[in-house]
């Protein structure tokens, strides 16, 4: 068997040769690794702020509807009014209209009446020419 300085005196120069390979490279990783953590921070902070702006962004278009909505209601309110104001013109001329169909109406069953009139005198007239017999006395 092999003991165990033969051993230790075979690892001597792969440790030497790893340990000088560290302190070559060490400091290389070190600072990678501080350069990712500053990255990663840096990143960090950049989705921090993306995602402010995305509410921001948000923010800004719940505006815009609200504002479009404001103009939609605005149009609305015009329309109303104009309905409103042409409901009301034909109202007024429907009711004019209804009160020259009552004078109308009046006038006919006045004319209407007239005629009765003159239809009985006539009869009546005719009726007093008609001869009658004279009465004994």
């Amino acid at each position: 068997m092999v003991g165990e300085d033969d051993v230790s005196s075979n690892n001597a120069p792969i440790n030497n040769l790893a340990r000088a390979l560290l302190e070559n490279h060490e400091p290389k990783f070190v600072a990678a690794e501080d350069s990712l953590q500053d990255l990663t921070a840096k990143q960090d902070m950049l989705m921090g702020q993306v995602f402010r702006q995305t509410d921001c962004l948000s923010e800004a278009i719940k505006h815009t509807q609200v504002y479009e909505m404001v103009t939609q209601t605005k149009i609305y309110q015009n329309k109303l009014l104009s309905l409103q104001k042409e409901m009301a013109d034909l109202s007024e001329r429907s009711q004019k209209i209804k009160k020259r169909a009552l004078k109308l109406q009046q006038s006919k069953q006045h004319e209407a009446l007239l005629r009765e009139q003159a239809k009985d005198r006539e009869l009546e007239r005719e009726k007093q020419l008609i001869a009658r017999p004279a009465k004994r006395n």
